[in-house]
């Protein structure tokens, strides 16, 4: 080899060939026993000391010992302050991806010799989670050194993107929880947009046997990818509400898909079609819709659906029939036709014919008629409710609580705040709150806030949008709150988002798969279709 050394390989088989007196063997043992410790902290400190083990024998006893042996001490290789930075990518499992002088040493031969040590022991160990970096890969910065550093300077370099393409690579990977962390030690406007990232992700992931439910929810995402999916669904009948406000939020017209089941015989079919046009009505399924609504024969159900599907369409036949419905016999069918035949700003000749129902015995009338009443005349009716906290039924408090939920005015939001504080039904004070968190406007923000410091738990993560990030995710954390979804769906799609991504983060992993594309579906119904 002579006084030339080009790569630590042209070492190797000189070692190999017995070249190198016993003498230099023992000279890199001595070395080897100044060689500072390997630095770090529990799995990365191991880790890292694997690494070295496995690269050390060939570079310090076998490459240095050589240089010093068998070069001048004046070659540029034996240099005693010569050092080159190199980094190495590495997959998870230990398979060298990557090689690179990140610094070099001024020296070709010395920084070419450290590449071939690196590389000729590859493969290495499998990774712990600490050391990964957002691509799932391990970035290592390893110093290699003349002196008696040797081979032990090793660093793990944490390599992170931006926080929505780390968020996607991360659940990509299948490393969810970690993603999760990334998200809630993020700022909240970061935290609030990357949330959707995670959602879109995580369902590009999600089990093959959630497919229909994954679909629905990529569609309310405004995602047309599993569109088909629904398509067939609705026509077979199957998981019909799921399936049609899928498509109902695609903008996919309904009635093609069930048209001729809406015209066939009684049944399941019949009713599953019926079901599906609730989501919207077009005016070529009129006919089908009007003939269910009118069929006394017809199960109690689809007559319901029919009355609630006439609602979406704005028609005289539908409004007449809605009329003659609201006469029924069925206080269930009366209250329902009541409200899907009221139109928004309906006058006071609504008002006046709605009012005298407000003392009907039956409470799901009177909580439709209240409803309507608020719908027909807006602001102006919620004086006529003074009767409301009298109420015994929790059905007609939820109704107003709905109706008053799509309001924007004082009047609207001090009722709400009313109902959130009154002594009634555990369910009316909830429906109150999610009806504040839906809700835009001041007034409501107002209302909404009083509740942090509620003594229901429920009710003070509803208002927990109003407080500062620590309490907040206090809020969110609950032990109890992964029963807390519908809440959660309120915040979701009013202004209180961030509160519902805390929620989601703190309590992904208590939910099982159905309840996490159900939250996911929420999340994206209230998002922008430009956070995909």
């Amino acid at each position: 080899m002579g006084t030339t050394m080009t790569t630590s390989k042209h070492a190797f088989l000189l070692l190999a060939a017995g070249l190198v007196p016993p003498l230099v063997l023992a000279a890199g043992r001595a070395q080897a026993a100044d060689e500072p410790p390997v630095q770090g902290e529990g799995r990365t400190l191991a880790y890292l000391s694997d690494l070295h083990t496995k690269v050390h024998r060939a570079w310090a006893d076998s490459f240095l010992a050589m240089a010093a042996a068998r070069l001048p001490k004046d070659h540029p290789v034996n240099l005693a302050t010569r050092t080159v930075v190199v980094e190495l990518v590495l997959a998870r499992g230990g398979r060298l991806l990557g090689t690179e002088v990140t610094t070099p040493s001024g020296s070709s031969e010395f920084d070419t010799s450290a590449l071939d040590v690196v590389r000729d022991n590859a493969p290495y160990g499998v990774a712990p989670e600490e050391v990964l970096s957002d691509d799932g890969n391990v970035h290592v910065l390893w110093t290699f050194a003349r002196d008696d550093r040797q081979c032990s300077g090793l660093q793990v370099r944490d390599v992170q993107h931006p926080l929505p393409q780390a968020v996607r690579s991360l659940v990509a990977q299948g490393r969810e929880q970690v993603a999760i962390q990334r998200l809630q030690t993020a700022g909240d406007e970061a935290r609030e947009q990357s949330f959707s990232a995670f959602a879109w992700a995580w369902l590009d992931r999600a089990a093959s046997d959630q497919g229909l439910a994954v679909a629905a929810a990529r569609a309310a995402g405004g995602d047309h990818a599993g569109a088909e999916m629904l398509r067939q669904a609705v026509a077979q009948g199957q998981e019909v509400e799921t399936a049609a406000r899928g498509l109902a939020r695609l903008a996919i017209p309904l009635c093609p898909l069930v048209k001729e089941k809406l015209e066939g015989p009684e049944g399941e079919a019949r009713g599953a079609a019926v079901e599906a046009l609730v989501f919207g009505l077009e005016r070529e399924c009129l006919p089908g819709v009007l003939a269910v609504a009118n069929d006394r024969s017809a199960a109690q159900s689809q007559r319901v659906a029919a009355a609630q599907a006439l609602g979406t369409l704005d028609d005289p036949d539908a409004r007449k029939t809605l009329q003659g419905l609201a006469e029924d016999k069925s206080p269930g069918l009366r209250a329902v036709a009541l409200l899907a035949g009221t139109r928004p700003g309906g006058g006071r000749g609504a008002a006046f014919r709605l009012t005298g129902l407000l003392h009907d015995p039956a409470p799901e009338v009177r909580g439709a008629a209240a409803a309507a009443l608020l719908r027909a005349g807006g602001e102006a009716m919620v004086p006529q409710l003074f009767q409301l906290h009298k109420e015994k039924d929790p059905r007609l408090g939820e109704s107003v609580a709905k109706e008053l939920g799509a309001m924007n005015g004082a009047a609207s939001a001090e009722m709400l705040g009313k109902l959130v504080h009154s002594k009634s039904d555990r369910r009316v004070r909830l429906a109150g709150a999610r009806a504040l968190a839906v809700r835009r406007d001041q007034p409501a923000r107002k209302a909404l806030g009083t509740l942090v410091g509620n003594q229901d738990a429920e009710l003070r993560f509803l208002g927990s949008s109003e407080l500062d990030a620590r309490k907040r995710l206090a809020a969110a954390s609950a032990p109890e709150g992964h029963i807390w979804r519908s809440s959660y769906a309120a915040l979701a799609a009013g202004p209180g988002r961030i509160a519902a991504a805390d929620w989601a983060l703190a309590q992904f992993p208590k939910l099982d798969p159905a309840a996490r594309v159900e939250i996911m579906a929420a999340w994206l119904a209230g998002a922008k279709p430009a956070q995909k």
